[in-house]
């Protein structure tokens, strides 16, 4: 007897940014999205030994989205980020948080949480006059929690 498949399409996914714990967009017009965890071995060579021993650390995570605007909600991340950036006020709880979530075929939900977003340059894009306009985004965070439901 076959398994049951259980791969799932973009479709299947869901995308939250919350912006200081309130839930600020559900994305929906994604064109390609990557979670990262970073990991790095790190290796060392000692006296006496034919091989070098070898371990693994953990170095973060990395976000990669690229999605079309549907609202002027992405002009107003950008402003967001430039305000905590450039300390304008009282940023100490200017928080971008991102969840991912995938809906399996048997109702499993496992979800990814990442914390406290940090941005690299964002892009809009602008292609032609039959193009979405678009925008990039790449962000890195400390660590991510995972929710198995």
């Amino acid at each position: 007897m076959a398994t049951q498949e259980m791969r799932i399409r973009g479709e299947e996914v869901q995308i939250r940014l919350t912006r200081n714990g309130v839930l600020e967009r559900t994305l929906t017009a994604i064109r390609t999205m990557t979670f990262t965890a970073k990991f790095a071995i790190l290796d060392r060579n000692y006296l006496g030994e034919s091989t070098p021993r070898k371990d693994d650390i953990f170095q973060g995570v990395g976000i990669g989205l690229e999605f079309d605007q549907e609202s002027p909600d992405a002009w107003s991340l950008i402003d967001f980020v430039r305000t905590r950036a450039t300390r304008r006020g009282n940023v100490n709880n200017l928080k971008i948080n991102m969840s991912f979530t995938a809906i399996f075929l048997d109702g499993s939900k496992p979800r990814i949480t990442t914390p406290d977003l940090k941005f690299n340059p964002m892009s809009i894009n602008v292609g032609g006059r039959e193009e979405y306009v678009g925008q990039s985004i790449a962000a890195e965070c400390e660590d991510f929690k995972y929710s198995p439901q």
